[in-house]
Formats: structure tokens, C-alpha cells, sequence
């Protein structure tokens, strides 16, 4: 079995056809799919514009993957409600696959690192306007520096999480946790740690799991 796993597509309006052909393509390729959080954007639009839009022309695909849906700090549990089930068919907060040799735990990240949504009281309206700015500013950067932008913007983030993995987490010989929420990915088996990027601003990192080797894709989309 074939299993992808991302996160961090941050789907929002208006709808981007070009996004939307390669995460159909790559959903198509595999047999099971795990959505590691930030799905949609809730700070850009709400749960129930997402569902109505030309985005839900992915979720037929999805389900037929018996898709896994694990919630992020952009799509909380809260954020939405029972139409998750048009996408998925596990909803959760963390996720674990066991093999004969290892334990896969997923989860979005955010609690391996806070971001200011989760440490201050702000506004939705606060939150919307600064998305808005953070998302123009990250695609202007990206397109300027390209793969070098990615790496300047994200890469240190990793760092964060690994350790708090490392010190609070303390996952056992055979656990391999696997976070989104960075948008940057990396494979570090060693230190008990996975992070599988984001599909964002025209650049895709994504992993797919098969006979218990983790792979990291990037491609430009």
C-alpha cells in the first residue's frame, strides 16, 4: 500500500486551478491518504465557502482513499463541523499507523511549535488581514528566490520542533512522528522525526510511505 501523506495546502479562494491539478494528480497515485493539517485556510475563508467551492471537486478522490484528516491550528476542530466527512473518513487530533517495525504518529505540529494564534487572543478579522499580508509576502519571496526563499523562510522552523519532540515527546526506539505545519520538509529517522513540507506558493513538498520507507518529494507545480 501506497500511503501519502501532506499538510499545509492552505486551500483558499479564489480557486487555484493549477494547484488543484496536481494535488489531484498526486491523491490519484497513491491508495491511502493522510491530510496532516492546515487543509484549508479558515483565516482566509470559512468552513462553509471552502466546502461550496470549486475545491470540493477533490473530495470524491479523497474519499475513495479512505482519507485520514488530522486537524491544524488553520483548520481546527472547531473551525468547522460534520462535512469534514465529505473529504475524509477518520477525523483526529493525532493519528497512528503501527507495522511490524515502526510506529507512525501524525500530527499537524503546532503544539511542537506555538505560533502567535495560539499564544494571543486576536481577532478573526485581525487573523484574515494578516494572512492575507503573510501570503503575498511569502509568494512574492518564493517567486523572487525561489528554492532558496523556501529555505529561508522555513527550513529553522524545523529545528523548534525536533527539539521539543526530542525533550517532551520522548518517542520510543521504534516511533517516528510525522509533522506538517513547518513548510519545509525533512527526513530525520534518527532523531524520531519527520516533517512533510507544505503545497504552497507554487512549490509542493510531500511524502509518500510504502513498505515502511518514508520518501520526500519536491516539485515545483
Amino acid at each position: 500500500m501506497k500511503i501519502l501523506v501532506f499538510s499545509d495546502s492552505h486551500l483558499y479562494l479564489p480557486f487555484d486551478e493549477r494547484k488543484f491539478n496536481f494535488l489531484k494528480s498526486i491523491i490519484a497515485s497513491c491508495d491511502r491518504v493522510i491530510i496532516n493539517g492546515d487543509f484549508y485556510d479558515s483565516y482566509m475563508n470559512a468552513f462553509d465557502e471552502f466546502v461550496n467551492s470549486s475545491w470540493s471537486r477533490l473530495f470524491p478522490l479523497l474519499k475513495a482513499r479512505k482519507t485520514v484528516y488530522i486537524y491544524g491550528n488553520h483548520d481546527q476542530r472547531s473551525f468547522s463541523d460534520n462535512r469534514v466527512s465529505l473529504f475524509s473518513d477518520i477525523q483526529a487530533e493525532r493519528y497512528k499507523i503501527k507495522t511490524d517495525k515502526k510506529t507512525y504518529i501524525f500530527e499537524h505540529g503546532h503544539k511542537t511549535r506555538i505560533t502567535p494564534d495560539a499564544k494571543f487572543k486576536i481577532s478573526w478579522s485581525t487573523k484574515h488581514n494578516a494572512m492575507i499580508v503573510v501570503h503575498f509576502l511569502r509568494n512574492i519571496a518564493i517567486k523572487i528566490f525561489g528554492y532558496f526563499g523556501v529555505l529561508l523562510l522555513f527550513k529553522y522552523k524545523n529545528k523548534i520542533s525536533k527539539k521539543m519532540i526530542r525533550n517532551f515527546y520522548k518517542p520510543k526506539d521504534n516511533e517516528i512522528y510525522i509533522i506538517g505545519h513547518n513548510h519545509f520538509g525533512e527526513i530525520d529517522e534518527i532523531n524520531h522525526y519527520v516533517s512533510n513540507g507544505a503545497i504552497l506558493y507554487g512549490f509542493a513538498q510531500y511524502l509518500t510511505i510504502e513498505n515502511d520507507k518514508i520518501q520526500l518529494h519536491e516539485k515545483w507545480y
